[in-house]
């Protein structure tokens, strides 16, 4: 007792198909401003490294010496608004 069973579609498959491997997922790997702070402070390279602090109204490149939860001061005792804080990097 054979039962034939209904034809399924199947579609043919185009050579070079892309795969989720070549998808891109942003600036995942780019860290945020309390990251990079916590890093540096992590890494003791406070006092050792100059970072590049750009802010709405300013832009400087100086060394950070403290923290508090909201604000970060630099060796020449400017007190900096984390959150004012648009980019921080590391200069080596």
């Amino acid at each position: 007792m054979k039962k034939e069973l209904p034809h399924l579609y199947h579609g043919k498959i185009k050579e070079g198909a892309s795969h989720n491997r070549n998808a891109s997922y942003g600036l995942k790997d780019a860290l945020s401003v309390r990251e990079t702070i916590n890093k540096l402070f992590h890494e003791n390279v406070i006092y050792k490294e100059d970072v590049e602090i750009e802010t709405a109204n300013d832009q400087m490149t100086t060394k950070i010496i403290g923290r508090t939860q909201d604000h970060i001061v630099t060796i020449n005792n400017t007190v900096i608004r984390i959150d004012d804080i648009k980019r921080i990097k590391v200069l080596k």
